[in-house]
């Protein structure tokens, strides 16, 4: 478990250098943001209106992702 919660920090930090092969979230959401996946979780991740990464949410590959992602606020 601290493997996994130091490993996504890491990934955290490297999202900033494109060192994280991000996706962008598909149109029909109608949000502008990214995911990727990090062993066994997908990270939902955006650019916050100063420029800074913020994330969004954690969501482990047995969750349903499109249920739980249709709950989130990606407002600021």
């Amino acid at each position: 478990m601290v493997k996994t919660i130091t490993g996504l920090f890491v990934a955290f930090n490297n999202i900033e250098n494109n060192q994280v092969a991000s996706k962008p979230i598909p149109a029909e959401f109608e949000v502008i943001g990214f995911y990727f996946k990090y062993e066994k979780h997908f990270v939902y991740w955006k650019y916050l209106d100063n420029g800074d990464i913020g994330i969004v949410t954690i969501l482990h590959e047995k969750m349903h992702q499109i249920k739980h992602f249709s709950q989130l606020s990606w407002e600021k």
